[in-house]
C-alpha cells in the first residue's frame, strides 16, 4: 500500500507519487504572534509534525516551512493597547511561540519565516495581480475581484451566490462583498510605502508570496486549520495560480480538524484558552503528542483531563515496557535471526499500513502500545535473544516511536 493522503481540494483520499528520496515541500500556516501558542495551535502543530516525521521515515527528504504573521490588524490594536511597538511586540510573542514549539516537540520546521521580512514580495504579487485585471485600487486599498477568478470556491465548496453572501471584510469601496484586500490604505501602525500610498499587506498575500518565493510556484502539501480553508487558503489559490497561470498551486491541501474545551471552542471570550506552557506545567510534550495523535489529524479534538490522564497511563506503560526490554540481558550465545527478523517486518508493515492509510495515528499509536508489550514479554522469555537481534529490534521500535515523538529525546533518523 503506497502512501494516500485526503485531499481537501478532491475530498478523496489520493496517493502521493515521489521517486524515493525525492524532495517534499511543505508549507504550513503558522501563527499571529500578538498572544502566547494554546494548545489549539498544539493540535495543528503536532499533527504537522508527525506529518513530517512520517514522511521522513519513509525516506523523503522534506523541506517543511512555516511563516510567522507578525503584520496584521490584531498585532497593531494590542501594541495600541500596551503602548508597544507593534513589531517589537510580535517579536517578543514570536520568541515565545518558537519556546513553545521547541518545548512540545515540534522538530520538523525548517524555517520559519515572517511576513515583515517578505513586504517586497508582496507588493510585487499585487502589482502582478493589478497589472493582470484582477484587482483593483479604491480609496481604502487593492482588492482581488473574485468574480474574475471562476474557481474561487472550489477548495470550500462554496457556489458563487453562496460566496455573495460571505460579506468579507466589510468596505464600501469594493465592488463585490466577496472580494478580499491585497493592501490596506493606513497612515497608522504597522505601514510600509507603495504606489497605492502608505499601508500594509491583506492576509492572505503574506502566505502566498512567502510560500512562492521560497517553495516555488506549485508545491506539494499545504496545511493548517480547518477553520483557514475560507477564506484563507482559497484565497491563496486565487492569487498564486492568477499570478502564475499553473494549477494545481499546491498538490494536496489538508486541514487538521479544531480543539475544544468541553464541547466548546477554545476563545478568549469564553475564557477556557488553555497555554501550551501552562499545559506542559501538568503533563509533559510526550503525553500531549500521544493524546493529540490519538485522534486522526482531520477529527476534532476534545480536551479533556480524563483524557489526558489516559494518555499519561499509556506513555507510562509504552516506556515502561521499552525500558525493560532495552534493559533486559541479551543471550549469550548466537540466536536465531528468523524470529527477530521476521517480527521487524511484520510490525514495520503493520506500522506503516495504518499510517499509510492519511496518516491514521490512532491506529498506529495503539500497535506501538502493544508492541511494546510483546517486546517486554520477550525479554522474560527464558530463551534471551542475542545482543544483535535485541539491538535491531529496539531501534525498529524506537523509529517508529520517534515519528510521534514519544519516547523522550529521540529523534528518527531518515
Amino acid at each position: 500500500m503506497s502512501l494516500k493522503l485526503y485531499n481537501s481540494l478532491s475530498r478523496r483520499k489520493e496517493p502521493l507519487i515521489l521517486d524515493r528520496g525525492a524532495t517534499v515541500k511543505m508549507f504550513v500556516c503558522g501563527p499571529t504572534v500578538y498572544d502566547y501558542a494554546h494548545l489549539g495551535h498544539a493540535r495543528t502543530y503536532v499533527a504537522f509534525d508527525i506529518i513530517a516525521r512520517y514522511l521522513k521515515f519513509l525516506g523523503y527528504d522534506v523541506r517543511y516551512l512555516m511563516n510567522i504573521t507578525d503584520v496584521a490588524d490584531r498585532i497593531v490594536q494590542r501594541a495600541e493597547q500596551l503602548q508597544r511597538d507593534a513589531l517589537g511586540l510580535a517579536k517578543e510573542y514570536e520568541k515565545f511561540f518558537l519556546e513553545d514549539m521547541e518545548a512540545i516537540g515540534i522538530s520538523s520546521v525548517e524555517r520559519y519565516f515572517r511576513a515583515s521580512e517578505h513586504i517586497t514580495e508582496m507588493i510585487g504579487q499585487v502589482t502582478g495581480l493589478i497589472n493582470k485585471g484582477l484587482a483593483y485600487e479604491t480609496s481604502t486599498g487593492v482588492y482581488f475581484e473574485v468574480k474574475k477568478f471562476p474557481k474561487f470556491g472550489q477548495l470550500s465548496g462554496l457556489n458563487q451566490e453562496e460566496l455573495g453572501l460571505r460579506r468579507l471584510e466589510l468596505c464600501s469601496s469594493k465592488k463585490n462583498p466577496e472580494d478580499f484586500s491585497l493592501w490596506r490604505k493606513h497612515d497608522s501602525g504597522l505601514k510600509w510605502n507603495s504606489a497605492w500610498g502608505l499601508g500594509r499587506p491583506g492576509w492572505h498575500v503574506e502566505d502566498t508570496a512567502i510560500a512562492m518565493t521560497n517553495l516555488g510556484e506549485t508545491y506539494d502539501i499545504h496545511g493548517g486549520a480547518s477553520e483557514l480553508m475560507f477564506p484563507h487558503h482559497e484565497a491563496e489559490i486565487a492569487q498564486a495560480e492568477a499570478l502564475s497561470g499553473k494549477a494545481p498551486y499546491v498538490r494536496f491541501w489538508l486541514h487538521t480538524g479544531l480543539l475544544s474545551v468541553k464541547g466548546r471552542k477554545m476563545s478568549k471570550s469564553l475564557g477556557n484558552v488553555i497555554r501550551i506552557r501552562d499545559a506542559l506545567k501538568q503533563y509533559t510534550a510526550q503525553e500531549l503528542r500521544y493524546y493529540l495523535a490519538s485522534y486522526h489529524y482531520r477529527q476534532p479534538v476534545g480536551i479533556s483531563d480524563a483524557g489526558l490522564k489516559r494518555a499519561r497511563k499509556k506513555v507510562t506503560a509504552l516506556n515502561e515496557n521499552i525500558r525493560a526490554f532495552s534493559g533486559s540481558e541479551p543471550g549469550k550465545c548466537k540466536g536465531n535471526r528468523r524470529e527477530p527478523d521476521a517480527l521487524i517486518l511484520r510490525a514495520e508493515g503493520t506500522f506503516r499500513h495504518h499510517m499509510d492509510n492519511d496518516f491514521d495515528t490512532p491506529r498506529a499509536l495503539a500497535f506501538l502500545s502493544a508492541l511494546s508489550g510483546k517486546l517486554a514479554n520477550l525479554a522474560k522469555r527464558q530463551r534471551s535473544l542475542d545482543q544483535k537481534s535485541k539491538q535491531d529490534l529496539d531501534l525498529a521500535f524506537r523509529r517508529m516511536a520517534g515519528v510521534f515523538g514519544i519516547l523522550p529525546q529521540f529523534e528518527p533518523s531518515n
